[in-house]
Order: structure tokens, then C-alpha cells, then sequence
């Protein structure tokens, strides 16, 4: 099986050559590393160049993250699509667990592992769910926070069709979503890699937009392609305030 390695990038050289390394540690040789770059002017374009032998890359004028996801993408050849974050990596062996359990276990569509978050504040362990109905709760934290800990099947993209390009803080909960109501997701106890979050990235800076457009993608999403669930989703995000309210007090 092929893994399609995705990154989008803008103007991220101080983070990428960790990211690249991480991707040639894994020591799988079915692999292609894809970088779409928005146009860099920092030391990106020099990366690129460096690690020739192990990308392909094009840098040029893009609509921003969804756009560039969706470039990648396209280019790509492989069965497995993951999508690598520049100032993210991989665990060493990620590759080969994920294989072992989409050839093990015929029908899975995504593979879901666990997370290693690493901020200024320390490091801990995030622990996603398989489960569409918790994941909809997205102030339960249980969705996966970062495209490095799932792998999916490239017929699953196919299907759900291109990121939205004008939504550029929400568009992993929007695939997401999708996914877990469509598609067999299979989560395993494994770490498969390190989100960092250094105070300065787009997550970190724009977190209460991000907030804000998690429940308004989650609210399209149902009311467009569930709407069975829309009581189930209010019940659950009133009991949420009162349970964090009464923490307060």
C-alpha cells in the first residue's frame, strides 16, 4: 500500500525539516511526500531543495490552507492519505502500524490514533474517539485535534469531495464529521504523532475563532446532512454549559 504524505505550507522553514525528517524516519519505502506552498519568502524554498530526492513540491499563489490541502491532494497517487501539518510530525513506525491494520482488517476506511500535544505550558496525551456521537460534542475534545493521527483510504476523500476553500480554521471537523457518519473508522492505541502548538501557529493564535467556527460547522452539518440529530446535539451542548457552569461556582 501507497501513503500519500500532504503538506500544506506558508512561510514555515523554522518548523519544516522537522516534519520532512519525520516522514524519511518512518522507513517505508511505498511512500510520496507532496508540499503545496502558498509562495514562501523565508528559508522554505531552500528545504525543498535540499530534500529534492524525497518531494515533490510546487510553491506559488494559493486561496489558502484548504485550497493548497486540496492541490496536494489532487497530485497525490497514493491508496493511504494523510495529511502532515508543517510544524507537525510523525511517530517513528506510525507508517507500518497503520498499514498492519488496514491489510488485518478489511473495510476500514480511516485509522485513528492517539496524539502527543506538545504548547508552551508542557505536553500531554490526547486520546480521540471512533465515535460519530462524540465527536459532534465538540467541546468534549474528542475529535482528532490534527490530521497526523488519522490515515484514511483515498476512495474515502474521493467521495466527500474537496475542502471548502473559504473555510480556513474548520475545514479537518467539517471532513471529519462526514467521515465518522459515512465511513468504517477504526481507532487504535497507538501514538502516530506530535502536534505542536508554540503560542504562534494559526490554531494557537486564533483559538476562539476556531471555537466559534467548530459550532457553526458542526450546526451546518447537521441541519444539511443530519438533522435526526440536531435534539441530540442541543441537549447535549445545554447540559455541557450547565455541567461547566456549576464547575465554575
Amino acid at each position: 500500500m501507497k501513503i500519500s504524505v500532504l503538506t500544506p505550507s506558508y512561510n514555515t522553514g523554522k518548523y519544516l525539516e522537522r516534519a520532512i525528517q519525520s516522514v524519511i524516519a518512518q522507513n517505508y519505502d511505498k511512500y510520496e511526500h507532496i508540499i503545496v506552498d502558498g509562495g514562501s519568502t523565508d528559508n522554505s524554498i531552500d528545504l525543498f531543495k535540499k530534500y529534492d530526492e524525497h518531494l515533490q513540491w510546487v510553491s506559488e499563489p494559493d486561496l489558502g490552507q484548504s485550497d493548497a490541502m486540496n492541490k496536494a491532494f489532487n497530485m497525490s497517487t497514493g491508496d493511504i492519505i494523510v495529511y502532515l501539518n508543517a510544524d507537525d510530525e510523525f511517530a517513528p513506525g506510525a507508517f507500518k502500524e497503520v498499514i498492519k491494520v488496514f491489510r488485518s482488517k478489511p473495510g476500514t476506511d480511516m485509522v485513528v490514533g492517539n496524539l502527543v500535544f506538545i504548547n508552551p505550558e508542557g505536553s500531554s496525551i490526547r486520546v480521540p474517539s471512533h465515535r460519530y456521537q462524540d465527536i459532534l460534542q465538540y467541546w468534549l475534545n474528542l475529535f482528532p485535534n490534527n490530521p497526523v493521527s488519522y490515515f484514511y483510504t483515498r476512495n474515502l476523500q474521493t467521495i466527500l469531495g474537496e475542502f471548502p476553500v473559504d473555510d480556513h480554521y474548520a475545514m479537518d471537523i467539517w471532513f471529519l464529521l462526514r467521515a465518522y457518519k459515512e465511513f468504517n473508522i477504526v481507532k487504535i492505541d497507538r501514538v502516530l504523532g506530535t502536534f505542536h502548538s508554540d503560542g504562534t501557529n494559526k490554531t494557537a493564535v486564533k483559538i476562539a475563532e476556531v471555537g466559534s467556527n467548530l459550532h457553526r460547522v458542526v450546526k451546518t452539518h447537521l441541519k444539511t446532512e443530519n438533522k435526526v440529530m440536531i435534539p441530540y446535539f442541543y441537549f447535549k451542548f445545554l447540559m455541557g454549559r450547565v455541567k461547566r457552569k456549576n464547575q465554575l461556582q
